[in-house]
């Protein structure tokens, strides 16, 4: 849903600040591979703890039965992503 052009711009901002670097692919000269540093996996972890927090915040409201509900509903979607393979990149 990017340019090209788009996503370079964000990655040389990340590899500014040191969360990526760029790798040469060693199967195509054209392309490189992406690669989280140690403080970007660091951030990701950090951004990953929060937002699981804020859904299980969001959640508390639900008492058990509605949150198998929701459980049982939301493995139903993913399910057919899968078997559509809407799910894949």
């Amino acid at each position: 849903m990017l340019t090209s052009g788009a996503m370079t711009n964000r990655l040389d901002r990340l590899e500014k600040v040191g969360l990526v670097r760029r790798d040469r692919n060693p199967d195509d000269r054209r392309g490189v591979h992406v690669v989280l540093t140690e403080p970007g996996r660091e951030l990701v972890d950090r951004a990953i703890t929060v937002r699981f927090d804020e859904a299980t915040a969001a959640a508390a409201v639900l008492d058990d039965q509605e949150r198998k509900k929701v459980a049982a509903l939301l493995a139903k979607l993913l399910s057919n992503l899968e078997q559509d393979g809407a799910g894949a990149p």
